[in-house]
């Protein structure tokens, strides 16, 4: 019978038997993985989201995502194999889906039997075989096909014959077995070289769907362009996040993970002639050039206008469509009033820092806003969400309940009466607040009207809290690692960590744990 068999790095997969091989292992696999197995080798590289493969593997059948993430789950710890090198099969593209990233090979039935004929010999290797032994048979000089040492004790045997003693035989199972260890150490050696000759190390890939912030002012923090500075990179990181396919990351800490941002948007404030003015620059990792770089003078009376102008400027240069409307669009909600929007952008710088004494400076500055403008249900949002995060990131503090309950009954009233576009923000800190209270199944509901307009640190670590209430560690630790991917911060890791209730962050995600602990030893 011809089968349908494929070669992924060392293993073989026979679909018609749902069978995997390797080396000395026949791992017989239930048939939901045999099939997704078989679906990713025939599209090995190509990336394909939950959807397409419930649409594929599944056959459109009813399947919950979890199903598939819980397979994919499966799959990625049977083909490890539970070996400790870094061997990656299946991989997760952020906010794209997954992908097979092994070397594979398509297998005629024939090139199948020989490798499985090859494994067999290289675990039981012909030694010869004796059906029949006479006693008195003449004993012939060399009794299986030897290698150097046999030879070389026949030879001795040959000369002892001379002798006019009677000969010393070796007999034929002790030369076999000498030949096994003989070959064995050949083999062992022979493998051990070309693998070393063979491997690459790779310690640096450029992915250019990524783009990474990053702030700048004149290397001063006296003054309150770097606060501005701050502000600014947010907010054009959150736009781009919010209009465009492109993923995100913030600058803000040393984490090397050999994964080079194939574009860089730095933002400055400088101070010339007398005036500040905001300089946005976008550079091409991969050719090392600047592809756009422009000033903006910083008026308080045209914040909002520089804002929406650096904003559009960067949509045009990576070519999103309909820029204008889309950046008309991200100022939705922002203060009107220019003091209050200056504070709004400085507030922004402190309310990302997990210092207890910065972080009551942004809740003050948002406090303040909300005395200028009292129903502007933005602002609203971000200081009910900044009460929360403070409790998270110093959980000895007392939380602010009757505010906290003040903010979340002004902002769904003036949620409900909206009209035009609304940010996501919005529908974070209700998301965030229903949770917390309990109400998860109306959190949810918000939570995606929120990941339906962008991704963000936040919507990622509310949805892992979610996954860990439904008990799904495994959709918990990939949600966690997406926030972390965007903001690879401490203020990140301990948002995971205590933001709504405590996490056990080292058994859901040991690898980001392990980042933020360096001193962690792994016992083996």
């Amino acid at each position: 019978m011809v089968g349908v068999y494929f070669q992924i790095n060392d293993w073989v997969l026979s679909v018609d038997e749902n069978k995997l091989y390797r080396q000395d292992r026949e791992v017989s696999v239930e048939p939901r993985l045999i099939n997704l197995l078989h679906f990713l080798a025939e599209h090995a590289s190509e990336v394909f989201n939950r959807e397409e493969l419930i649409q594929y593997v599944w056959a459109g059948a009813i399947v919950t995502d979890q199903v598939v993430t819980q397979s994919i789950f499966e799959l990625r710890k049977l083909l490890r194999d539970g070996r400790e090198e870094n061997i990656n099969y299946v991989i997760t593209v952020p906010k794209r889906g997954y992908k097979l990233v092994a070397n594979v090979t398509p297998m005629t039935h024939e090139e199948f039997l020989a490798s499985r004929h090859c494994d067999a010999e290289a675990l039981f290797p012909d030694v010869g075989s004796v059906e029949e032994v006479r006693l008195d048979a003449p004993t012939p000089s060399i009794a299986f096909p030897a290698g150097p040492l046999t030879r070389a004790v026949c030879e001795m045997s040959k000369e002892k014959k001379k002798a006019p003693r009677k000969p010393n035989k070796i007999s034929p199972w002790r030369l076999g077995f000498m030949n096994f260890i003989w070959i064995s150490l050949l083999v062992v050696v022979m493998g051990v070289f070309t693998y070393k000759q063979s491997e690459v190390r790779i310690t640096q890939a450029i992915d250019t769907h990524l783009i990474e912030f990053k702030f700048q002012d004149d290397f001063s923090r006296d003054s309150l362009s770097y606060e501005l500075a701050d502000g600014f990179a947010q907010k054009l990181m959150a736009d781009i996040a919010q209009v465009s396919d492109y993923r995100v990351m913030l600058k803000k800490a040393t984490f090397t993970n050999g994964i080079v941002p194939g574009k860089s948007v730095v933002v400055r404030v400088k101070a010339n002639e007398g005036g500040n003015f905001l300089e946005v620059e976008y550079r091409n990792n991969s050719s090392e050039k600047v592809l756009f770089s422009r000033q903006y003078a910083l008026a308080d009376n045209h914040l909002k206008t520089v804002l929406q102008q650096a904003s559009l400027d960067l949509m045009h240069v990576l070519k999103v469509p309909d820029a204008k409307e889309k950046s008309q669009v991200l100022v939705a909600g922002m203060p009107t009033n220019p003091e209050a929007l200056k504070l709004f952008i400085q507030a922004n710088h402190y309310l990302n820092v997990s210092d207890v004494n910065q972080f009551q400076r942004g809740i003050d500055l948002m406090e303040s806003i909300l005395e200028i403008e009292p129903e502007n249900a933005y602002v609203q949002a971000e200081l009910l969400i900044a009460y929360h995060v403070q409790k998270a990131l110093e959980p000895a503090l007392e939380l602010r309940k009757g505010r906290v309950q003040q903010l979340s009954d002004a902002l769904e009233t003036n949620s409900e009466v909206m009209v035009g576009p609304i940010q996501p923000r919005i529908f974070e800190a209700l998301a965030l607040h229903e949770t917390i209270v309990g109400d998860v199944d109306t959190a949810k509901q918000h939570l995606n009207q929120a990941l339906e307009i962008r991704d963000s640190v936040l919507s990622y670590v509310i949805r892992g809290k979610h996954a860990e209430l439904d008990g799904d560690l495994d959709w918990a630790s990939e949600s966690y690692s997406e926030a972390f991917y965007i903001d690879t911060s401490v203020e990140t890791y301990l948002l995971c960590e205590n933001l709504v209730f405590p996490s056990n962050m080292k058994a859901i995600d040991y690898a980001m744990y392990r980042a933020v602990h360096p001193s962690v030893v792994r016992m083996l």
